[in-house]
């Protein structure tokens, strides 16, 4: 198989070899030379007609002895292609576009009654545009394209039989005809012929294939509304790929600007609860915590009091200027956290430094809170605003602060669900016992009391999810703390009116911890302890990291949230408003919704759109002083019309979610659960991925035409940055926080996919899906954080890097231009006036790493989608490849050709430039690099250093595992003459777009030696290629995998290795099942170090010994380059010729079974469909015997010992064995069985035994297919002699000799006589004609 990559082929006229860059550049030569060559060799073939007087094939020969650039070219796959695409694409491209002109100007000048030239520029736009909004213009137009195209290349191809069709392929009108003599003219006219027909329908459907591309990538929004259905279905096809989905592009924007800012609070809550752990830490000790309960009690006591001065002070919002502070802490708290840091600091400067540290967290934390507190207040209306201000002080610090451990903890796991400590649940059971003896005395006298378990179950009533939970929204009239439903004697201890409650599920209704009092008062130091009793029962927290994160959650959430809505808002309005004040309106706006439906219909045509269904009904995102929502799409009577994508994003903001139901949850525990467990297996928890990880996005930055670490200040930069635990990282917090608001950092694509998956599966009941990943992996929560961190920085790392990279460079680029940025430079790009400034380069390069660098916030809904479905691993990850990829070539041409104008004061444009060129075609470089030059170098000096040949490279990629066979695959061949390879594609992160081409390159190379051309095999590998492409996107979870291997494939895997021996017992087939679903969820790449431990002979700390299960061995070497995920396989010959015998005996197996199945099918069978269905078995056999032959001749190449690959054909015949090792096709041999079977089917039916007039025709078949040698390229054609028996025709005449339908008369003699001598095959299709219908 060849490889992409191949960096030699064999030059036909010596034995020289031709790398692949001069064979394709030999291909672009030789493809230009066609081009006339098809031209003359038509026009001598036109000539040639009834006389065959060999004038093409004289030009023919004179263009081929012209120049060696056809045979140079052909030397290699790639070659081949290149001159393939050039013959054919330039003429079909030329004439399709000019006949598409040419049918575009006719319709014109009908439409306009009279051939006219237009020459004014105005008339020939709105001609354009008058024409575009036709479909069935469109249409017209695109077929005389494409049928331009296809004569073209018809006409100019060089060598069509060489060329070939898809015909031959799947057989059909346009196969080519490859009988006769080469000076046939009629032959070659014909050909022609079908080549164009062909090419017509291929040329219409890559232009079809670029004119949607072309509107998917560049839509003209007026044009959208007014368009046909066609432009409808395909922008709706666009959605689903695209990064905004079915949102408009302010939308989308928008939506991504809040995100980001959500990142940015939720980092500093996390680095300033982090530094405030460190140093807690610092003051307790972890070793001094073991054992020393009045130690863990000191600190805990310690951090209620941070708590309580993190929360404390007396908050304002100022009338006049909205702003928000909180004031000085209270000084009491204040004073009981000094005590305690000055008891436990062992030194004064320790105190110091502590105390500065601590408070600094804490003042740096409310000050951030005081800065959200103004950005909400600023969403608000009058009204709710002058409520927000009045009650504010006392709100603050109930919200933050109302944090409980039973609202973190439901998980559906029970073992991990939240127990309250033992202590607590005895203090609420005397609660109730008290209560209830006071609220029924006489039962009381009687004796009778609340006996401990029904008090108990009192408890656990209360702590079920249906009668506890939290209020919604930030509502300014009620408590935020937990509300529970209590039981109806309860009452007495509340300060409600016992007579005018609704009973609730416990019998009492619901109330929040505040409302609990002793004697009706609320705030009594008695009711103070009752509501302590609770708030422990509910686990309410009372450290002050935790209040950090989750009071930061919680503000963040709701204040860019409505944020976002006022925003959508103000940026509709702007949009209607420009439309409304423009004087030209022609051109309809596109805005993001429409207020009535008569705007709708104006704004969005016939697309389809419907009204925004309320959002936030249960009030998650309220702040208000009244009962009601507060956002603006909220009210129901509220009437906004959107198109689907829109409307669907913004009901998606209200974070509403519908009950899953129990097949839901069902399918969330069997499929969702575990495959979101084996993906952080895989990923998060595996010390090898993390390696790969950070190798392989190196290559991000370099297919920037950024070199990776060269730029010592970037590295440092990027480095300092980072938010992990290694040293030296979080120095530059403040540019951190600033790249999460420009959404360039923590967007990691595979951490993207898992924490939506967990989302998707319901983890606890925040809204956020990091509590979710917590809880799956509770008892390793310390090492899964770290872990997530440090996979999280290994993608940042090369962000921040190229930003900063990017960022010097359009900077340096523009001084080269005399720009200097924040001193007054004016710029107008596109037409609008830019300003030059620190801001204007940070947003740049921040575009360009968001879009040209993978990024989970660019990912498709469609796409992501994909992760609810038991198929599709880290299906994000390809996707992004694709997009990127795709950018970095545009964004390379778009700074080659893009012109910016320098404007004076006035906004005069003075100067034209293009600064930004050099970065341009840096690019562009680094990008084909990157891709392609990078793989083939490393391929090429692979060869070089080990001096490995190309037959010896083919024969390891013929013994690789399957998972490699498209992989770039790096050969060393070892002193003892061993062989390995490294699978490159593995550490490449650019694979997913090498891979499809290599397909094509595979399956051409694999067909170079046929007779039918290179169209088929083109084909061939375009379906392999969309397979390869499609791959991750469809292919079986790694959960899904593990378990269908045991429920669908009956105890195997996917490759066919046994995984339990149905005839074992019960006990050891469920031990080896439980064992391969645990290992689907088994993380720290156990695996590979396993085959690590058993490289270290000297050591045994994972298993024992040196070899594995099969008696392999592994070197340190090679598994170390693992880490890095250039691991160095083995060729292991002799354990892989056992798996290629096995595949020929299954051959075998299945080509017989392509006769016996047609043959013993039952019914009655004709004996020409016998001898078809023989022919057709012994094309399959001689495939799977060429095949064996390749692995043996491949094995040997490998230097396979003679008693291991004598060993491994001993399943096979001995004879069979030597006459595949000569080249000889030794054909099915029909069983006495089958013969037998033939024979009682006939009996039971009642016919003849179809077989007997079959018999001498397959024995003559047979003795013909002796001949055939198994180093043909493909099997031979052999016709069936034999006519199929014909049914009589309605009238009881028949169709075979003199019809009703008058066709010609059949000779039946001669078609005798031709039977009898097996002539037919020697004969041309003129021949046998005249045989059947004589000169008729």
């Amino acid at each position: 198989m060849a490889s992409i990559f191949d960096t030699q082929g064999t030059y036909k006229n010596n034995n020289n070899k031709i790398g692949t860059i001069e064979s394709m550049l030999s291909g672009v030569a030789s493809g230009l030379i066609a081009i006339p060559k098809g031209f003359f060799s038509l026009g001598a073939s036109l000539m040639d007609l009834g006389v065959n007087s060999g004038k093409a094939a004289r030009v023919e020969q004179w263009f081929d002895d012209l120049t060696e650039f056809d045979e140079k070219a052909e030397a290699t796959a790639a070659g081949k292609i290149t001159e393939l695409l050039v013959n054919i694409g330039i003429p079909g491209g030329l004439a399709f576009k000019s006949a598409s002109g040419m049918a575009k100007a006719s319709m014109l000048a009908a439409r306009n009654k009279k051939y006219v030239n237009l020459t004014n520029p105005k008339l020939v736009d709105a001609a354009d545009e008058a024409l575009s909004l036709t479909a069935k213009g469109k249409t017209r137009q695109f077929m005389a394209g494409a049928i331009g195209g296809g004569i073209a290349e018809g006409v100019f191809v060089g060598d069509a039989e060489k060329v070939g069709t898809f015909g031959d392929l799947i057989g059909g009108p346009t196969r080519i005809d490859r009988s006769g003599t080469d000076t046939d003219a009629i032959k070659d006219i014909l050909n022609r012929i079908k080549f164009g027909t062909e090419g017509a329908l291929f040329t219409g459907i890559l232009g079809g294939a670029g004119t949607v591309i072309k509107k998917i990538t560049n839509r003209n929004k007026g044009l959208d509304v007014a368009n046909s259905q066609l432009d409808e279905w395909i922008d709706n096809v666009a959605a689903k790929f695209r990064a905004r989905s079915g949102k408009t592009q302010e939308l989308f924007n928008l939506e991504r600007e809040s995100l980001g800012l959500r990142s940015q609070d939720t980092n500093v809550a996390q680095r300033l609860s982090r530094n405030l752990e460190v140093n807690i830490d610092k003051m307790f000790p972890f070793f001094r915590n073991i054992g020393n309960k009045q130690t863990v009690k000191q600190k805990s006591e310690f951090l209620n009091d941070l708590n309580e001065a993190l929360l404390s002070g007396e908050a304002k919002i100022d009338d006049a200027t909205g702003a928000t502070t909180y004031g000085a802490m209270d000084e009491a708290a204040v004073k009981k956290v000094r005590d305690t840091i000055n008891k436990f600091a062992t030194s004064k400067e320790m105190a110091k430094e502590l105390d500065d540290q601590i408070f600094g967290s804490l003042t740096t934390m409310r000050d951030k809170w005081a800065e959200l507190f103004e950005t909400l207040g600023g969403t608000l209306s009058k009204e709710d605003l002058a409520g927000f201000k009045s009650i504010f002080g006392n709100k603050f610090k109930n919200y933050l602060g109302a944090t409980y451990d039973i609202f973190q903890d439901q998980s559906l796991i029970p073992f991990l669900r939240y127990k309250p400590a033992a202590q607590s649940i005895e203090n609420a059971k005397k609660v109730f016992k008290e209560s209830w003896a006071e609220a029924n005395p006489e039962l009381v006298k009687q004796g009778k009391v609340l006996e401990d378990l029904e008090a108990e179950q009192y408890v656990a009533d209360i702590l079920k999810p249906q009668n506890i939970g939290l209020p919604k929204g930030m509502r300014m009239d009620k408590p935020s703390n937990a509300y529970f439903t209590i039981p109806d004697f309860f009452v007495n201890r509340t300060v409600l009116d016992e007579a005018t409650q609704a009973k609730g599920r416990l019998g009492g209704p619901r109330i929040n911890v505040e409302q609990l009092a002793i004697k009706g008062i609320g705030d009594s130091a008695e009711s103070k302890e009752l509501q302590k009793v609770f708030n422990e029962l509910f686990g309410k927290n009372t450290n002050p990291m935790i209040t950090m994160i989750t009071g930061m959650s919680k503000l963040s959430m709701i204040t860019r949230r409505n944020v976002l809505y006022k925003d959508i808002f103000k940026k509709n309005e702007e949009i209607i408003a420009n439309w409304m004040a423009a004087t030209d309106k022609t051109t309809v706006p596109q805005p993001m919704f429409a207020r009535t439906e008569d705007e709708a219909r104006l704004f969005f045509g016939n697309a389809d759109y419907r009204r925004i269904e309320p959002v936030d009904q249960a009030q998650r995102l309220a702040v208000s002083t009244t009962p009601g929502a507060t956002t603006p799409f909220s009210g129901i009577e509220n009437t906004y019309y959107a198109r689907n994508g829109v409307a669907e994003a913004i009901e998606g903001t209200s974070f509403a979610t519908k009950d899953r139901g129990n097949i839901g949850r069902l399918y969330d525990s069997l499929v969702l659960y575990p495959k979101a467990a084996s993906q952080i297996a895989k990923t998060i928890l595996s010390p090898v991925t993390h390696l790969r990880n950070f190798v392989s996005a190196g290559a991000f930055a370099a297919a920037n035409g950024i070199l990776p670490a060269a730029d010592p200040a970037a590295i440092k930069q990027a480095y300092q940055a980072l938010q992990t635990g290694l040293k030296g990282t979080r120095q530059q917090n403040d540019l951190y926080e600033e790249l999460l608001a420009l959404g360039v950092v923590n967007r990691n694509v595979r951490i993207g996919d898992i924490s939506k998956l967990m989302e998707d599966v319901g983890f606890g009941s925040s809204m956020t899906s990091d509590k979710g990943m917590r809880l799956l992996l509770k008892p390793l929560s310390k090492i899964k954080s770290t872990a997530q961190d440090l996979y999280t920085a290994e993608d940042d790392f090369w962000k921040i890097y190229s930003w900063a990279i990017e960022k010097n460079r359009i900077e340096k680029a523009f001084e080269a231009q005399g720009i200097i940025k924040n001193t007054n430079a004016s710029i107008k790009r596109n037409g609008v006036q830019i300003k030059y400034d620190d801001d204007f380069l940070k947003r740049e390069a921040a575009d360009i790493v968001r879009n040209n660098i993978p990024n989970y916030d660019y990912v498709s809904d469609f796409v992501k989608g994909i992760r609810k479905l038991p198929i599709g691993n880290f299906v994000s990850f390809p996707a992004e490849i694709a997009r990127t990829g795709t950018n970095i070539v545009r964004r390379a041409l778009r700074e080659i050709n893009e012109t910016i104008e320098i404007t004076d004061g006035t906004g005069k444009v003075i100067n034209t430039i293009k600064p930004l060129q050099g970065i341009g075609y840096k690019r562009l470089f680094g990008f084909t690099t990157t891709v392609a030059a990078v793989p083939v170098g490393t391929v090429a000096a692979f060869q070089a250093l080990y001096d490995v040949t190309d037959e010896e490279r083919e024969a390891i990629r013929r013994f690789a595992a399957q998972w490699s066979k498209n992989s770039t695959l790096l050969p060393i061949k070892q002193e003892d003459g061993s062989f390995k390879y490294i699978d490159f594609s593995h550490a490449n992160a650019y694979d997913t777009l090498i891979r499809p081409l290599q397909s094509v390159v595979n399956a051409v190379q694999d067909g170079r030696t046929d007779q039918d051309g290179i169209m088929d095999d083109f084909a061939k590998g375009l379906f392999t290629a969309m397979a390869e492409f499609g791959q991750p996107f469809i292919s079986e979870a790694i959960w899904t995998e593990a378990a269908l291997d045991i429920i669908a494939r009956g105890g195997r895997t996917r490759d066919g290795f046994q995984i339990y021996n149905r005839e074992d017992t019960d006990g050891s087939k469920a031990s080896a099942i439980f064992k391969h679903l645990v290992e689907a969820q088994m993380p720290f790449s156990l695996k590979q170090l396993q085959r690590l431990d058993r490289s270290i002979e000297s050591r045994d700390v994972l298993v024992k010994g040196k070899y594995d299960e099969y008696g392999q061995d592994f070197e340190f070497g090679d598994e170390f380059q693992g880490l890095f995920g250039f691991r160095a396989v083995k060729v292991n010959p002799e354990r892989t010729m056992n798996f290629k015998v096995a595949d020929f005996q299954k051959g075998i197996r299945d080509s017989r079974s392509l006769f016996t199945r047609v043959a013993l099918k039952g019914g009655p069978i004709e004996p020409r469909e016998i001898v078809d269905a023989y022919i057709n078995a012994n094309r399959a056999l001689f495939d799977v015997k060429k095949t064996l032959k390749g692995d043996m001749d491949a094995a040997r190449l490998l230097n396979i010992s003679d008693e291991s690959f004598n060993n491994s054909l001993d399943r096979i015949s001995a004879t069979e064995v030597n006459a595949i090792e000569n080249n000889i096709f030794r054909p099915y041999d029909i069983s006495n069985e089958v013969y037998l079977s033939f024979a009682e089917n006939a009996d039971k039916l009642g016919m003849a035994n179809p077989f007997d007039a079959a018999a001498d025709v397959i024995a003559d078949l047979r003795s013909s297919m002796m001949d055939v040698s198994l180093e043909l390229p493909e099997f031979p054609v052999f016709e069936n002699p034999l006519l199929p028996i014909m049914q009589s025709a309605p009238g009881g005449s028949t169709l075979l000799g003199g019809s009703t339908l008058n066709l010609p008369t059949i000779d039946a003699n001669a078609v005798s006589a031709q039977v009898q001598g097996s002539n037919f095959s020697k004969m041309t299709n003129e021949e046998k004609l005249r045989i059947l219908f004589g000169d008729n």
